[in-house]
């Protein structure tokens, strides 16, 4: 029981981490502001940007163990776990490149 709340939480974690991966990169290149502090406090905005995904990824992957409902490990849990993983990747790959493409 405890091991299907961390497989929901870690999904979960995945999906926010992903999505806020690609955002931050967007932002960094947008706003020099948040470029210069991720520097400014980390070192380097590559290091900054790890730590933050890193940190957003937990946060989100113990929230969603503990507030899961969920007992046991489904076909149909199992298959909206994969597509939410799927479809927060196609999305964080679309918005990194649409970004870049647009910027050309």
């Amino acid at each position: 029981m405890a091991s299907v709340k961390l497989l929901v939480g870690s999904v979960i974690g995945y999906v926010v981490g992903s999505l806020f991966n690609s955002i931050l990169v967007v932002v960094k290149e947008t706003w020099e502001g948040v470029y210069k502090w991720l520097v400014d406090v980390f070192g380097h905005h590559w290091i900054g940007h790890g730590i933050l995904v890193i940190v957003v990824f937990t946060i989100f992957t113990l929230l969603g163990a503990y507030s899961s409902k969920t007992t046991a490990l489904t076909e149909e849990l199992s298959k909206k776990l994969i597509l939410a993983i799927v479809a927060s990747t196609i999305i964080s790959v679309l918005i990194i490149a649409g970004f870049f493409l647009a910027h050309l």
